[in-house]
């Protein structure tokens, strides 16, 4: 009696811990990473699917994080403190993948990393 009281509590504990991960990784969905490494102010804003979103004004040397709950592909859009513009290529993302966006004067580069 006093096994299976054991292996019922361990099997409660394996699911919940199971649970509390997951729980955890798919609430907060595909993280974003935007760091200006410029030396001016840029305007981001993002687009995927039908939605759009209005990053701000980034400053130089400044990191922000953006947090999406969907899958799909992403395209920035930068606007540079001079009137200049640029915009990414499509970036796929999808949960558990963390994407770092760099802002450099003329370029935009896109890495990801996998969560673990």
């Amino acid at each position: 009696m006093g096994s299976s009281r054991f292996f019922f509590g361990l099997l409660m504990v394996i699911v919940l811990s199971t649970a509390v991960i997951f729980v955890k990784n798919s609430a907060l969905g595909p993280r974003f990473r935007i760091s200006n490494d410029s030396v001016q102010n840029v305007v981001v804003t993002t687009k995927w699917r039908d939605q759009t979103r209005d990053l701000g004004t980034i400053e130089p040397g400044a990191t922000i994080s953006l947090i999406v709950k969907d899958e799909a592909a992403m395209v920035f859009i930068v606007r540079y403190a001079d009137g200049s513009e640029l915009s990414s290529e499509p970036v796929y993302f999808t949960f558990g993948i963390t994407t770092n966006i760099s802002i450099l004067e003329e370029s935009i580069d896109v890495k990801q990393d996998v969560d673990t």
